[in-house]
């Protein structure tokens, strides 16, 4: 997802998909370890939440269809998509096993 904000102006920041990490346990998420986000990128994300919501889950859900064969992607486009995805890591957690 491309933002409008300065710092993605500047450095060309923006979400990887590919890096998705599947936490069951909210444990590992409280307290906050204190990561720092730009403001207005905080901003931009808080605004296009929802969006980034559907993103996500169409991500993970057209890898779990592919890697359970109800709906393969041509090989060209599951390698430009999922190649360097971590989602391979997550395939219990995913109900892949």
């Amino acid at each position: 997802m491309f933002k409008e904000t300065e710092r993605s102006r500047r450095t060309q920041s923006g979400l990887d998909y590919s890096k998705i990490v599947i936490i069951n346990n909210t444990d590992y998420l409280y307290p906050p370890t204190g990561a720092v986000v730009d403001q207005d990128e905080y901003t931009e994300m808080k605004r296009n939440l929802i969006s980034i919501v559907r993103d996500v889950e169409l991500y993970v859900d057209d890898y779990i269809k592919h890697i359970k064969g109800i709906q393969y992607l041509h090989s060209r486009e599951f390698s430009r998509r999922y190649r360097y995805s971590t989602l391979q890591y997550f395939h219990k957690e995913l109900g892949l096993l």
